[in-house]
């Protein structure tokens, strides 16, 4: 009986992942044809606590670069420290952010506390003006403002 509990979960495991290996499609927005979503945006910088001092939570500027070769008609970040605070960056299909430039959103992170040499999670998601969705997480430092 033992013998056989386990023969079936390995089958159980082994058929989930070769149909998950076989569905390019399960994961539509992390992959622009083999193309690694980490090089559609650059992170050039995430910089805080910027002026004006806020008691209610620090400023943070977030920076980002459009790696792909096509315009990017709608870019967000996501920046999770105790909460998630939502950066949205100003572009449309009509003014997209075009290959090789930058596009920054600062905000006032209410209850944002943040250390200095800690990681944390930013998601960034986008849609190419070709229609492809994109959406990644990566690890980022907050580092202070050049002074």
């Amino acid at each position: 009986m033992k013998r056989t509990t386990v023969l079936l979960i390995i089958a159980v495991v082994l058929s989930v992942l070769t149909i998950s290996g076989c569905n390019k499609d399960l994961f539509p927005s992390s992959h622009l044809s083999g193309t690694p979503p980490q090089e559609l945006i650059e992170i050039v910088s995430i910089v805080g606590p910027l002026q004006p001092i806020n008691p209610g939570g620090p400023v943070v500027e977030v920076t980002l670069k459009n790696a792909a070769t096509v315009p990017i008609i709608s870019l967000g970040a996501t920046l999770k420290l105790s909460r998630a605070f939502n950066f949205t960056f100003d572009m449309t299909p009509s003014n997209p952010l075009q290959p090789d430039k930058t596009a920054n959103a600062r905000m006032v992170l209410i209850g944002g506390g943040f250390s200095d040499n800690v990681t944390y999670p930013l998601t960034i998601n986008g849609t190419l003006q070709n229609g492809t969705v994109f959406g990644y997480t990566k690890q980022v430092l907050i580092v202070p403002p050049a002074k």
